[in-house]
């Protein structure tokens, strides 16, 4: 059964920009619990990123294969929270998208996505 954030497919030709801009909205829309667990999943996310490197920075200079341990142990945990609570592993999926689009310096594009993100992670 598909979780209700993700009942309506992406347009075709959508950025995914825009796609991440339509899941805030629906989730703006969704019931609280569903924000909450989303929320819960950014927390878990990001307590594991400052836990391994205390900021971005300190990820840019980590070894190449620290970095890469990190995203495939991001990747399993997202994985593994989707048989488990969809909203934690919805929360997790958008703090990697909004982490590796910060390091990549793409942070004026998903702006909006870490304020997002903040503001869930507050009220979980």
């Amino acid at each position: 059964m598909k979780h209700p954030l993700f009942s309506q497919n992406a347009k075709r030709g959508e950025t995914e920009v825009e796609e991440l801009r339509h899941l805030l909205w629906r989730l703006k829309a969704a019931p609280s619990q569903t924000r909450s667990a989303v929320g819960a999943g950014v927390q878990l996310a990001n307590a594991d990123f400052m836990r391994r490197f205390a900021g971005i920075e300190s990820f840019r200079r980590s070894p190449t294969a620290e970095q890469k341990r990190f995203w495939s142990d991001l990747g399993d945990l997202e994985l593994g929270l989707r048989g488990q609570e969809v909203g934690l592993a919805v929360g997790v999926g958008l703090y990697r998208i909004w982490l590796a689009d910060t390091i990549a310096g793409r942070g004026n594009e998903v702006d909006q996505l870490g304020e997002e993100l903040t503001e869930l992670s507050r009220k979980s």
